[in-house]
């Protein structure tokens, strides 16, 4: 409001004052934005913190969910699964200075695609034809990405390992968890991780339940001629890994007197350790320069060289690992190899195994 003033006739006259300046200087909204900037700043590590700490949660109960689903499987069936579907012994059993199991043999279902009613994917599995190849039941069941096979953390969903089959070409989804099935090779006939080739008791396991590791997470790639992290498929970096810690003995032991695991001095600093730079030996690498910028070194295995894989996880320092007993433990990448050793094998012989 004006204020009130007399003029000469002695009426009251209102003088308008000044109007009032309302708003922002082009300064004062600078000073704002570069406030609310720095406080977004701050605020950003924590909520991508809080975020990866949910998903870090959701990737270890994934963990314990699985080793739980194995000692499921193991009370209904009397056995813990096999590793794989493959053909049997007399058929798949060959020799390269140790007893090996060809991988590629049989129908070659994975130890998960079995897992699958004790995971409440009951309707996935009653989708695979197991009396056939894993690549050819109906509807492609082995293309599916159950939640319950993937790490939030790890990027996986929307990737695919292309199986070829001749002229024909078969999806199978990627998923980022795969169990040991040696310390040795994946392919080791008679040196046995917690998911042996062809399956065993627990009794079987005696290094006790809380020292025998089972399985961890790995890493996939979005190439689909990489096969790791293809869940279906009982293969090396797919559903299996393995240390390529040698054992003294190489070659088969007989049948009824097996000898306890002991390891070979040699392999030290050559291990497939959580997050290694060595190369996971696959069937096919077919990227030479996108497995290096993506930190998964690999490299073409056949017949003759050794298979196997390291667990890989993008959070730092390291990987989430279930036992037998169903606990869940980190593994840092600096893990003593030879206690790793230990805890892949089913019966090593301690005592024999002094450094």
């Amino acid at each position: 409001m004006g204020e009130l003033s007399r003029t000469t006739s002695g009426r009251c006259a209102r003088r308008a004052l000044p109007a009032v300046r309302g708003g922002f200087t082009l300064i004062e909204l600078l000073v704002v934005i570069a406030i609310i900037g720095s406080l977004i700043a701050l605020l950003l590590p924590a909520v991508q913190a809080a975020r990866e700490a949910a998903r870090r949660a959701q990737c270890v109960n994934n963990v314990k969910q699985l080793v739980l689903a194995v000692q499921n499987y193991e009370s209904a069936h009397a056995r813990l699964p096999a590793a794989g579907a493959f053909a049997p012994p007399e058929q798949s059993l060959y020799f390269t200075f140790h007893a090996r199991i060809q991988l590629k043999s049989g129908t070659n279902h994975s130890w998960l695609t079995r897992l699958l009613p004790y995971l409440e994917l009951r309707s996935l599995y009653d989708r695979f034809d197991f009396a056939r190849h894993v690549s050819q039941s109906p509807g492609e069941p082995q293309a599916a990405q159950p939640a319950a096979l993937l790490c939030p953390s790890t990027e996986a969903l929307g990737r695919y390992y292309s199986y070829r089959e001749g002229d024909a070409a078969v999806r199978f989804g990627k998923a980022n968890y795969a169990a040991y099935s040696s310390p040795f090779h994946v392919d080791d006939y008679d040196h046995r991780g917690a998911i042996a080739l062809f399956g065993q008791s627990m009794r079987e396991v005696s290094d006790g339940l809380s020292n025998t590791l089972a399985l961890s997470e790995i890493r996939t790639r979005d190439n689909q001629l990489d096969q790791r992290g293809a869940w279906a498929l009982p293969w090396s970096g797919s559903s299996l890994l393995a240390l390529d810690m040698h054992p003294q003995h190489d070659v088969r032991a007989p049948e009824n007197s097996p000898w306890p695991y002991v390891f070979k001095a040699l392999s030290l600093g050559q291990t497939q350790t959580p997050n290694s730079k060595l190369l996971d030996m696959l069937y096919e690498c077919p990227d030479l320069v996108g497995e290096q910028m993506d930190a998964m070194p690999c490299g073409d295995s056949d017949d003759e060289g050794y298979i196997s894989a390291s667990p890989r996880s993008e959070h730092p320092g390291g990987v989430h690992a279930g036992y037998l007993d169903a606990s869940v433990r980190f593994i840092n990448d600096n893990v003593d190899e030879v206690a790793l050793a230990y805890q892949i094998c089913i019966n090593d012989d301690r005592n024999q195994n002094e450094r």
